[in-house]
């Protein structure tokens, strides 16, 4: 069974799928379990062997016990999500729910994961393309904000802003008919704040951005989710001359990057730091040359 420590990061896509069907056909032979125990209730009860009142509480577990399963054969599913957001590999993320896709499992949840895997990947269009054959997720579902995440991405790596700012807009427009400390209020909030500093990124004022993504990095729970960040903080070090940070964001980005497109970003920053760098020090080598020799001299007499 798939667990919260469960590595997914040695299994090949196809293992993975098949590890994922097996472990919902044991879930599934466990739910026809409890409907025999619900029959075998009802033909002991005919026979007078249990009372109605042991039936009534057989019943009750059963129906507990079979939620239960339920839910833990979607956890199953949910656990997924580890291959990206833990091991930041969404090339495998792809090809594992693309298989899934194939194999029917849950087509929206499916399709929304693929396109999450195409932007980390790096192929923005073909993200954009897979949300549009979709159906988008119920103002009320857990997904909704996910899918506005991952257009929101998309299109400000494609460079369209606008399109950006009516997706906050529309979620925006969600916000009110969400509950008081709801987790998806929560998810809301932080899907504003991120597009913010998008927004505020881009219009240059980095000063702002700077403190919104040293902010989302604090609650930051996942690899994945840190690594977003960094890139940001790095883009902007590299941009004011922080160079020495830039590197540091960039360097923690290719040892933990995965297959995401951010290490791509982070290698085309480092190519701009290290030069600015080694500029920086031969400037203080030169800066310290004529004080060296005065010393030298004065040591000299």
């Amino acid at each position: 069974m798939f667990t919260k420590k469960t590595n997914f990061k040695p299994m090949k896509a196809d293992d993975v799928v098949s590890a994922y069907k097996k472990n919902v056909l044991i879930f599934w032979v466990l739910h026809a379990l409890t409907g025999v125990g619900a029959v075998v209730a009802a033909v002991l009860l005919l026979l007078q062997r249990i009372t109605i009142v042991n039936a009534a509480f057989t019943i009750v577990f059963l129906v507990v016990l079979n939620y239960l399963f339920y839910t833990m054969r979607r956890i199953q599913l949910h656990l997924l999500n580890n291959i990206l957001t833990n091991n930041c590999d969404p090339v495998k993320f792809e090809k594992v729910f693309q298989k899934l896709l194939e194999a029917r499992a849950n087509r929206d949840l499916c399709q929304l994961n693929i396109a999450r895997g195409q932007y980390y990947a790096g192929k923005y269009e073909k993200a954009l393309e897979t949300l549009e054959a979709m159906a988008r997720p119920k103002d009320n579902s857990p997904q909704i904000f996910l899918y506005y995440s991952v257009k929101a991405g998309c299109y400000e790596e494609l460079g369209d802003l606008d399109h950006v700012i009516e997706i906050r807009e529309k979620v925006k427009k969600l916000m009110p008919a969400l509950k008081e400390g709801s987790p998806a209020l929560r998810n809301g909030q932080q899907l504003l704040t991120i597009i913010d500093g998008i927004l505020t990124f881009h219009q240059g004022s980095y000063m702002r951005a700077y403190e919104i993504y040293e902010d989302l990095f604090e609650v930051s729970s996942y690899p994945l989710s840190r690594l977003t960040v960094l890139i940001k903080l790095a883009k902007m070090d590299q941009v004011t001359g922080a160079a020495r940070s830039a590197i540091d964001h960039c360097e923690y980005i290719l040892d933990s990057g995965g297959t995401t497109f951010y290490k791509k970003q982070a290698q085309e920053i480092l190519a701009l730091c290290r030069p600015r760098k080694k500029q920086e020090s031969a400037e203080k080598a030169a800066e310290s040359a004529p004080a060296k020799e005065q010393e030298e001299q004065n040591g000299a007499e």
